[in-house]
């Protein structure tokens, strides 16, 4: 069946309008994304950015400014390592990935061990860890620096090529368990845990303050 000329007109001026009138995008939507997940740069003095935040002098107010409000902060107490403060956000969204994100944050073991004493609940975990919440108001830390940041992606079994592809291949891997392994980038500051049982998770950190793990083994194919 054909179309009436009229009709096809009417589409033709209609979409001509439309493309006359629509707002002109704005300068961010034009801008290449500097903040993925994989976007990482290291600077000559060993600082790090990524997430469009400078690990090693940006601050937990710079981090709110990024990834939106707090869910909350707490004193994490693994049971073989040392304490640290952390402040967990929601989910934020960056190109294709949904993701958590903790802010590991700079304080003194003196610090520490006050804000744990402080804390009127502990949370255990099935590891042994222990997690103190905090009724601290963000602006409290909000000038604390960010000492490590940890990104747990939404989407699950992101599979060992997703990350290779884009970090490259690791310096040396540890194997976690019999279905996780940990891959090191000493280069980036980063390491990445993958796990085919559970989610991936990516922690970055300034490389200058990157130390390898005990146990790891060499990466040929990384020389």
């Amino acid at each position: 069946m054909k179309i009436p000329l009229g009709i096809l007109a009417i589409v033709a001026l209609t979409l001509l309008a439309f493309q006359f009138f629509a707002p002109n995008p704005g300068p961010d939507a034009l801008r290449p994304r500097t903040d993925l997940p994989w976007q990482i740069a290291v600077n000559s003095d060993g600082s790090s950015r990524v997430f469009d935040l400078e690990l090693g002098s940006a601050t937990l107010a710079d981090a709110m400014a990024k990834f939106g409000a707090l869910e909350g902060l707490a004193v994490f107490e693994p049971k073989d390592r040392p304490k640290v403060l952390e402040a967990y956000f929601g989910s934020v969204q960056f190109g294709p990935l949904k993701a958590k994100v903790v802010a590991g944050l700079e304080a003194d073991e003196t610090d520490l061990q006050r804000l744990r004493d402080s804390s009127s609940k502990r949370e255990a975990s099935p590891t042994g860890d222990w997690k103190y919440p905090l009724d601290d108001l963000p602006e409290h830390h909000a000038g604390r620096r960010l000492s490590v940041i940890t990104y747990v992606p939404g989407t699950r079994n992101l599979d060992a090529e997703f990350f290779r592809s884009r970090f490259g291949e690791p310096t040396a891997w540890l194997q976690e368990s019999e279905q996780a392994v940990s891959w090191f980038y000493p280069r980036f500051g980063l390491s990445v845990l993958i796990d085919d049982e559970a989610r991936e998770v990516l922690e970055y950190q300034p490389p200058r303050d990157f130390v390898m793990p005990q146990g790891v083994s060499p990466n040929p194919a990384a020389q």
